[in-house]
């Protein structure tokens, strides 16, 4: 079946590992795949280049209203390839000034990656070069975007809560989730659980080395020996500390506090906090 499956998430929340997975599970080579050469999710709708090339044209004289009308046509070229494909998006699955962001008619499946917000919160601060607080701010707030740059063309993030609630709200679509705790503490099942999604046949022993290759650290070694061509800014760090419950020597109890406050009944339902409101990761 031709179309879309969708990596989907939130910025920050393993979508960028799971790419570098996915691209070492279909080499199946020995050697760890180069992160900078991602090439089975070779493309996000958010890259400027896919509009660019649907448009025929650059991007540098088109307005935001514009851009977002080349959505269809870009998907459309997406979906209409020989093979399935597997592509990025950070966007909230709604409808954004009369156009949908996403369009279902090309959708063969979602995946999607779900993260809890008091370690994203601090990735999330990194990643744009915000303050903790904004950061909270920003993954709090329904009107949370980006903004089209040279790399990227704007994206409708929404805040934490009401992300998850987009891709999980339409009739008939069942999308995977994987969460990046459960991809930490058991990466054997959760990586699993994603190449069976695709239909990809069971075998452990090609399985084991895709996580090995993809591991964290040696994402991050390859990032410190040459860099990686994703980052925001050159002289960021794309991959840095990738644990569960690292923000606990970061965030103050009141940050931790307007976290809860704003997301509690999402952080209960995942599992994040107790019934009194106390994180559980």
């Amino acid at each position: 079946m031709n179309g879309i499956i969708w990596l989907a998430s939130y910025p920050k929340s393993g979508n960028t590992w799971l790419r570098i997975f996915i691209e070492n599970l279909f080499r199946n080579t020995t050697a760890p795949a180069p992160i900078n050469e991602i090439n089975i999710v070779r493309y996000g709708d958010g890259m400027r280049s896919l509009y660019e090339q649907v448009a025929g044209r650059p991007l540098a004289l088109m307005t935001d209203a514009e851009i977002h009308q080349l959505r269809k046509p870009a998907q459309e070229f997406l979906a209409t390839r020989r093979e399935t494909m597997l592509v990025k998006t950070h966007n909230a699955l709604q409808v954004h000034e009369g156009a949908p962001l996403i369009y279902l008619e090309y959708v063969a499946g979602v995946v999607y990656l779900l993260r809890n917000p008091f370690d994203l919160v601090v990735s999330f601060a990194d990643h744009y070069r915000l303050s903790h607080d904004d950061a909270i701010n920003a993954i709090s707030s329904p009107f949370n975007r980006t903004v089209t740059s040279e790399q990227a063309v704007f994206q409708i993030l929404t805040s934490w809560s009401d992300h998850y609630r987009s891709w999980f709200a339409v009739e008939g679509l069942s999308p995977l989730l994987l969460r990046y705790e459960d991809m930490i503490a058991n990466p054997m099942k959760s990586f699993d659980r994603f190449m069976r999604f695709l239909g990809v046949p069971r075998n452990p022993e090609r399985l084991r080395r895709a996580i090995r290759n993809s591991d964290f650290r040696e994402a991050k070694r390859q990032e410190k020996r040459s860099g990686f061509k994703e980052r925001s800014h050159a002289k960021q760090e794309f991959f840095r500390a990738g644990k569960v419950g690292g923000y606990r020597d970061i965030l103050t109890e009141q940050q931790i506090g307007r976290i809860v406050d704003a997301h509690g009944e999402m952080l209960l339902k995942q599992g994040y906090i107790a019934r009194d409101g106390r994180p559980k990761v």
